[in-house]
């Protein structure tokens, strides 16, 4: 007994240790004359001594040397553990050598923990197995079910009693069937991993989503035997990915037929999208704008968005929705013309990062729609003044003749001077004349520019000598000269052609200037009337004078119908403000400008220029 490596310790009937191995103290840490004369169920743990006393107390009184056992039990260990014990016994009661009962105890501790820690991680994984939000397998060589939890039964589709076998191929998409049976057959072929992307259909019609991946399970000699894995569901995910591949083409076909250039931008301004109505903007292609700077296109944009108008693109700042709509300038990328436009521009923030979107709207039609309107109210309320100016100075202009024409024949009809006095009479007669012809002329004026206005100036076209048209015009205008003290002086170019127009219209224009310059000329200052050729082969007619002058700013009212540089009642000069605006639009009528060089004080020069082709012979 000393040197049997189990612990062998006999027992007498009244259940304490007669003799005992030498193994106790290697097992149990207790040397063996320690044990003797001690009660045997006293060195088994608690819970196992009524198991123990029962097995010894059923077998202690029998003749038969069968043995007992074999059975465990727990056996205290001097260090103050337990050691896990294979224990059997044989009745040797009769045996006069050995009057007791033999027992073997063999330490299997090692063993029992071993199998306690199996059975502990086999609970751990079917309760991970179980809980798992994947479903996880085990198959054969050829695919079919050994073990499966229930989650992978519910992907397929499987009522958890028919996992086992190959019945989960059956609920396969017919598409995948051959594609996962090629895959597995080489990933046995080859020891690989499978991952395949599977469709299960479900009684009711539905489709469920799957992501297979398996891993080979081979023998010890490296043969495949079969196959581990996870099945995952992936119906939310593909579903998900379907809404946004449907929203992105939803938003890139709304976004590609905007009319308004839509631009997305980073927090430093990089462009990351540009739409086609940008590349039709900007004249540029999304290619040649993709990680540029949209400064390149709106340089002023820094100090725009830094003016808390559209703050939203500063970077570090907190991310606004839209913002304000502003005004700025782009530049076109093919021919660097600026031009105007609208600016909105919104934020979002993803995964710590920023994107700006800005609404980018060419405003060039809009802005000239404003300044037209703006221009047709300033026309309007200038007609407006010119209108109640014309009324002011037809009142005037009107009532100063009228008055004479009254009072002169009053005095003519009453013979207030007597009936003597047949000179005095007779200058009346002519001051009632006078004032006649002077209303004539300021209702053949009036009517002059209605005509014109209104399209229906008809030109009498004939062989004009600009000679004769500076005599003419001269003649009509020496009385009033003279009145005036204001002599005229006249420089003929020699060799200046024959015209083609209307002599009436033309004079009419001459006559005008003229009497402008009568009028407009200090007394004994001298009036010029020049003709000839032009620098472009036409001819030139000009008038010009050394009287008060016309400041730059008033040219543009000068050449306005019913306005004079000076619009008040009590002016120095009289006249209907027309003369100019007439000669202007007979001269134009012919094709040719009116141009008036002045300053104040100065005098002014009015030239007319007729076109090459108003030249007799193409001259």
């Amino acid at each position: 007994m000393a040197t049997v490596g189990d612990v062998v310790a006999v027992v007498s009937l009244d259940g304490r240790f007669t003799d005992v191995g030498a193994a106790s103290l290697r097992v149990l840490g207790i040397p063996p004359e320690a044990l003797l004369g001690t009660g045997a169920l006293d060195c088994v743990h608690p819970e196992d001594q009524d198991a123990v006393a029962r097995c010894l107390a059923r077998h202690g009184h029998e003749a038969s040397t069968e043995t007992i056992g074999p059975f465990t039990c727990r056996l205290r260990h001097a260090a103050g553990g337990w050691r896990h014990m294979e224990v059997t016994a044989q009745n040797r009661l009769d045996d006069p050598d050995v009057p007791g009962i033999v027992i073997h105890a063999r330490d299997v501790t090692d063993r029992v923990e071993a199998e306690q820690r199996l059975r502990a991680s086999e609970t751990l994984y079917q309760t991970l197995a179980r809980s798992a939000p994947v479903g996880i397998f085990q198959t054969d060589r050829d695919g079919g079910i050994v073990f499966a939890n229930p989650r992978f039964a519910a992907i397929a589709g499987l009522p958890p009693d028919a996992l086992h076998g190959h019945g989960w191929r059956a609920l396969l998409h017919p598409d995948d069937r051959a594609r996962l049976e090629a895959d597995w057959a080489q990933a046995v072929a080859s020891g690989e991993p499978v991952l395949l992307n599977l469709r299960f259909c479900g009684v009711d019609g539905g489709v469920t989503f799957a992501l297979f991946q398996g891993s080979p399970l081979t023998d010890v000699d490296g043969r495949v035997v079969g196959c581990v894995g996870t099945l995952t569901d992936m119906t939310e995910y593909v579903r998900t990915v379907d809404a946004l591949l449907m929203a992105e083409a939803r938003t890139n076909a709304i976004v590609d037929a905007a009319a308004d250039a839509i631009v997305t931008m980073d927090g430093e301004g990089i462009v990351h999208s540009f739409n086609p109505a940008a590349e039709a903007m900007f004249g540029i292609p999304a290619a040649d704008m993709l990680w540029s700077r949209i400064d390149r296109l709106i340089p002023d944009i820094g100090a725009l968005l830094q003016d808390g108008g559209l703050a939203v693109y500063q970077p570090g700042g907190e991310a606004h929705g839209a913002g304000a709509v502003r005004e700025a300038v782009a530049v076109r990328g093919a021919d660097g013309d600026r031009f105007p436009i609208e600016v909105s521009v919104s934020a979002v923030e993803t995964g710590g990062r920023r994107v700006f979107t800005g609404i980018i709207r060419d405003i060039t039609a809009r802005k000239r729609s404003e300044n037209d309107l703006i221009a047709a109210k300033e026309a309007a309320e200038s007609a407006d003044r010119a209108k109640l100016t014309f009324l002011q100075v037809m009142s005037h202009e009107l009532r100063t003749p009228l008055n004479a024409v009254i009072g002169f024949a009053q005095v003519i009809e009453m013979q207030l001077l007597g009936t003597g006095e047949v000179d005095r009479y007779i200058d009346y007669a002519g001051s009632i004349r006078q004032s006649g012809e002077h209303l004539l002329a300021i209702i053949d004026d009036i009517l002059d520019i209605t005509t014109i206005e209104a399209g229906g100036l008809r030109l009498n076209e004939c062989i004009v000598d600009p000679s004769d048209l500076v005599g003419e015009a001269l003649n009509l205008v020496a009385i009033q000269a003279g009145k005036r003290g204001v002599p005229i002086r006249i420089d003929l170019e020699d060799g200046v052609p024959m015209l083609f127009g209307d002599a009436l219209r033309l004079r009419q224009v001459l006559v005008n200037l003229l009497s402008n310059a009568v009028k407009f000329s200090n007394p004994g200052e001298a009036a010029l009337v020049r003709a000839r050729r032009g620098d472009g082969g036409g001819v030139e007619l000009s008038v010009a004078d050394t009287g008060i002058g016309i400041a730059a700013e008033d040219l543009p009212k000068a050449m306005t119908p019913f306005a004079q540089v000076d619009q008040s009642m009590a002016r120095r000069y009289e006249g209907m403000g027309l003369g100019l605006s007439i000669s202007k639009r007979l001269v134009e009528a012919h094709g040719g400008t009116l141009r008036i060089d002045s300053a104040p004080g100065q005098g002014t020069t009015v030239t007319v220029a007729l076109p090459p082709g108003r030249v007799m012979g193409g001259a």
